[in-house]
């Protein structure tokens, strides 16, 4: 992993998002959600999503960030501030691929989020979804100090299907910062 890059996804990334997005899935979703969706509907769904996103603005402002690890997509984030403001700032996206990842990858891009958030809206919360039987992710979440909600069912985007996910919790993510970056002092921004 010598050459990474975090760059600013634009509405010409529209596309590739949608195809990270869907190759993410299909990994970390194997065995969680049915083979057929992930295969057959996740990429139109998906690509519809980012169209929507990246290039109408819907579900504005997005923050997205796409990693680069020698010049080739390696994951991306996506921070919706908005989203669902009395839980804080909303994390709806944080994925690395598949061939990327156990090289801090997923840390870098976190870090990135935590210091985006720290910055732009202190004293804000940090939190993310994830489905409870994500067990890497979650295991990551936690290692990282996030606190977990109790389980609960939500429908899994473009299907019928009702998912049991959990809901994870920076409240302090200037703790979260000190704890990506092995600090003891203040992000700063």
């Amino acid at each position: 992993m010598s050459d990474t890059e975090l760059a600013p996804a634009t509405a010409a990334d529209a596309d590739l998002l949608a195809a990270l997005h869907t190759d993410s899935w299909r990994h970390a979703y194997a065995g969680l959600i049915p083979a057929e969706y992930l295969e057959n509907h996740a990429p139109a769904e998906r690509l519809a999503t980012w169209r929507a996103r990246m290039l109408e603005d819907a579900e504005a402002p997005l923050l997205v960030t796409i990693l680069r690890v020698d010049g080739k997509p390696a994951g991306f984030s996506c921070l919706m501030p908005l989203a669902e403001p009395g839980y804080g700032i909303y994390l709806d996206n944080l994925h690395v691929m598949a061939g990327y990842q156990g090289f801090g990858l997923g840390k870098r891009l976190m870090t990135h989020c935590a210091a985006r958030v720290a910055y732009e809206w202190p004293g804000k919360p940090l939190f993310l979804y994830v489905l409870d039987g994500n067990t890497q992710a979650r295991a990551f979440y936690r290692a990282l100090g996030g606190e977990e909600s109790a389980c609960f069912d939500d429908p899994f985007p473009g299907t019928d299907l009702m998912m049991p996910i959990r809901r994870v919790t920076w409240v302090d993510v200037d703790a979260l910062l000190r704890r990506l970056t092995g600090s003891s002092g203040s992000s700063g921004g």
